[in-house]
């Protein structure tokens, strides 16, 4: 049963029937937000947000204030929904991977295209990719750290590292294809892994941090 259709209590001079009014204007105004919400649940938290800035105002609230408690408190719900779905917060999210994830969610019958997709995209790049970079790929898939890996080659750890290097820049070049590639985000933690010596050498993160620290103190 809606508000609408409950017996109108007033407080402070308004009705349920105006609450009701006033949270779905609030929805209808702020539709664009959250295309994929359900509008029952949209409809709810700004339903809460008016009502309790009502109960709490020592005065009657002027109408514009109640649309507002109601806009601030569905802007709350669906950036908690977003996050919880994986949304950055910061001005840099584009939204894109929030889309994918309601793309794919919020379909009847989820489809299995995205899978086939990127096998296919992943068979494609690594042909375009030279032989020694796929070598270096599969040698370090199947030793699972850095030196046994370019022992299986017969190279230098270093120069296993640099085409590697070389394999994921250009990997991530062909993944973007027509849009501006990713900058390695993440930390191949094999790179300070030697097998059957574990806590020996520094980590992957530690000297990540060490190159952190020099650049810093270069720039002072």
């Amino acid at each position: 049963m809606t508000p609408a259709a409950l017996s109108p209590a007033v407080v402070h001079g308004y009705t349920l029937r105006d609450l009701d009014a006033f949270a779905r204007s609030v929805v209808m105004n702020n539709r664009t937000w959250w295309p994929a919400g359900d509008r029952d649940d949209l409809h709810a938290a700004a339903w809460h947000g008016i009502v309790e800035h009502l109960c709490t105002a020592d005065e009657p609230p002027a109408r514009r204030d109640l649309l507002e408690a109601g806009r601030q408190a569905l802007a709350d719900d669906v950036r908690a929904a977003m996050r919880h779905h994986g949304a950055r917060r910061d001005t840099s999210n584009n939204g894109a991977r929030y889309a994918m994830y309601w793309e794919w969610a919020g379909r009847a019958v989820p489809s299995p295209e995205h899978g086939i997709v990127e096998r296919i995209a992943l068979e494609q790049i690594l042909t375009a990719l030279t032989p020694r970079q796929r070598e270096a790929f599969a040698a370090l898939a199947a030793a699972g750290d850095y030196p046994e890996a370019a022992r299986l080659l017969g190279i230098a750890d270093q120069t296993l590292r640099s085409l590697l290097g070389r394999a994921r820049t250009a990997f991530r070049e062909l993944w973007h294809e027509g849009e501006i590639p990713s900058a390695h985000w993440g930390c191949d933690r094999r790179a300070g892994s030697v097998r059957g010596t574990v806590g020996k050498g520094d980590s992957a993160i530690t000297n990540l941090r060490r190159r952190q620290r020099a650049a810093r103190q270069k720039a002072a």
